[in-house]
């Protein structure tokens, strides 16, 4: 197939970013990386703001906040126009993307990053999926202070590769319930072999003494399917007691109108990210055929599309494909681990400290720093890059200088500018913080909304 070059296209070429999830941002961030100036960008979604939902696990627990970020302030800080509509649909013979307020958008190239569907996969339960789903975490905490609920399950649909919200659930509800002086049955239920399995041997066993110590049971090679009264039940017989289940939710593909789709509606691609069958469309992130849904694996696909974009009209000379490595924080009642493997037989790596820099939950090469950024510490002021793991097995104590040092400094730092009345620094300050040390404790998250407030009150 023969692509047009930069140079030999007679207008600035248009490329048009359907999503504005960890995908489409990144596939911003790199695009204009790559490109300069020499392209238009337009950013299509339906919300008003990128919300980092990574962190929601902690909030019902009364640890951290999720941060939002106007998406009208990210597309002009990256020269984009941003425009609030949805995709519909793709007409591939006119190159033009159909929304659903009812225009038809010109492209030269399309980068669709809407992510999946979510499905309420485990009849009965309730169901996690982000910060929309706070309050029914905390009924269920409600349901076990009352005593109704004295079993608890935390389960994931069959299918589902990225289960490290589960256990974070589970580790943090197992603390809570300590905190609270509450006796609780709980028990983790999942299609995996081992505890988080997709990042090798050596996460699994650490990931099972957490498990243990924290007296959470494990269930793994099952697939839930119902709560039924007071029965989790599944195929094969399946069944344990439960008075309450909390669930991820099943995924289903965005099933674009115009775009080639599997079976479950997911988009198929190539290795950098080309929609099989559609010339100069590109996809990236949930909404792909690729089985984990995670949301650095999402900017990890979108360098790749962004890269391969970049080499068709003449900008690098060649594009590296997705080469997927797996990084997950894991928050837990106390230090929080950084795990790391490359997908495909690659060795885990655990480490107290962070094995990526900046140190958020989402690792991506663009967003990442630009999350870190909107900090402002120099501290953050740096390019995303890897870590080395530790050389032998480390413990908290050992670890902990110079991260607890740094979180000592920014929580310092916030405190000295809030009472000068420089509170939007003092909120940066906050969020560097918990960036590097996990969610903030209660009281921390209370004072970023108390300064969050004067700062819009003096805004």
């Amino acid at each position: 197939m023969t692509v047009p070059k930069l140079h030999a296209i007679q207008h600035r070429p248009k490329i048009l970013i359907a999503g504005s999830g960890v995908a489409g941002l990144e596939a911003l961030m790199a695009l204009r990386a790559l490109l300069g100036g020499t392209v238009e960008i337009e950013l299509v979604a339906p919300e008003v703001e990128f919300t980092y939902r990574q962190i929601s696990v902690a909030e019902p627990f009364g640890l951290g906040d999720v941060r939002r970020f106007d998406l009208a302030t990210i597309a002009a800080d990256h020269q984009a126009h941003f425009r609030r509509d949805a995709l519909a649909g793709v007409e591939l013979r006119g190159d033009l993307v159909l929304t659903t307020g009812g225009l038809r958008l010109p492209f030269d190239y399309l980068v669709v990053a809407i992510g999946a569907r979510r499905l309420q996969a485990i009849e009965g339960a309730v169901h996690f999926t982000g910060p929309d789903d706070r309050t029914a975490i905390e009924n269920v905490l409600a349901g076990a202070r009352a005593g109704t609920v004295r079993r608890l399950a935390f389960a994931a649909p069959e299918g589902l590769a990225w289960v490290l919200p589960l256990y974070e659930l589970a580790l943090l509800t197992s603390a809570w319930a300590t905190r609270s002086e509450l006796e609780l049955e709980l028990t983790i239920v999942t299609p995996e072999t081992w505890p988080l399995e997709a990042f090798g041997s050596g996460a699994a066993e650490m990931v099972a003494d957490l498990l243990e110590e924290a007296g959470i049971a494990f269930h793994g090679e099952y697939a839930a399917e119902r709560l039924d009264g007071r029965r989790l039940t599944g195929p094969d017989a399946f069944a344990i007691e439960a008075d309450a289940v909390v669930a991820l939710p099943g995924l289903a593909g965005p099933a674009v109108e115009g775009l080639p789709r599997d079976d479950h509606g997911f988009i198929p691609t190539d290795r950098h990210g080309r929609v099989k069958g559609a010339a100069r469309v590109f996809a990236a992130g949930d909404g792909t055929v690729f089985p984990i849904k995670q949301g650095g694996l999402a900017a990890q696909q979108a360098d790749a599309v962004a890269a391969a974009i970049a080499a068709e009209l003449g900008a690098v000379a060649s594009a590296e494909p997705f080469r997927p490595v797996l990084r997950g924080l894991l928050l837990t009642a106390g230090e929080p681990r950084y795990l790391r493997t490359q997908l495909g037989g690659g060795v885990s790596e655990i480490a107290f400290r962070p094995l990526w820099w900046p140190p958020g939950k989402v690792a991506g090469r663009y967003l990442a720093p630009y999350i870190a950024q909107s900090g402002d510490p120099a501290l953050l002021r740096e390019p995303f890059v890897d870590r080395e793991a530790p050389e032998q097995a480390e413990s908290a104590q050992q670890a902990s200088s110079e991260e607890r040092d740094a979180v000592e400094l920014l929580l310092e730092l916030a405190e000295a500018n809030a009472r000068r009345g420089s509170y939007d620094f003092a909120v940066k300050c906050l969020n560097a913080a918990e960036d590097v040390g996990g969610p903030l404790p209660a009281a921390g998250a209370r004072k970023r909304r108390q300064w969050e407030q004067r700062r819009r009150g003096r805004g």
